[in-house]
C-alpha cells in the first residue's frame, strides 16, 4: 500500500509546486498588463488632443480664407 500511495503524492506536490509557479507567473503578467494599460490611456489621450489641435488649426485656416 505504501508503493502506492508515493506516486500518488509525488503527483500531488509537483501539482501544488506547478500551481504556486502558475500564481507567481500570473500576479507578474497581471502587474504588467495594468502597467500597459496606463500608457495605452496616456497615448489615446495624447493621439485625441492632436486630433483635436489639428481640426482646430484646419478650421482657423478655412475662415481665414
Amino acid at each position: 500500500m505504501k508503493m502506492s500511495l508515493e506516486p500518488e503524492l509525488k503527483v500531488q506536490m509537483e501539482l501544488d509546486a506547478h500551481e504556486k509557479e502558475c500564481a507567481i507567473r500570473y500576479e507578474m503578467v497581471h502587474g504588467k498588463l495594468a502597467s500597459l494599460d496606463k500608457r495605452m490611456w496616456r497615448l489615446e489621450a495624447m493621439i485625441m488632443g492632436s486630433t483635436i489641435i489639428v481640426v482646430g488649426l484646419a478650421a482657423s485656416v478655412m475662415m481665414k480664407m
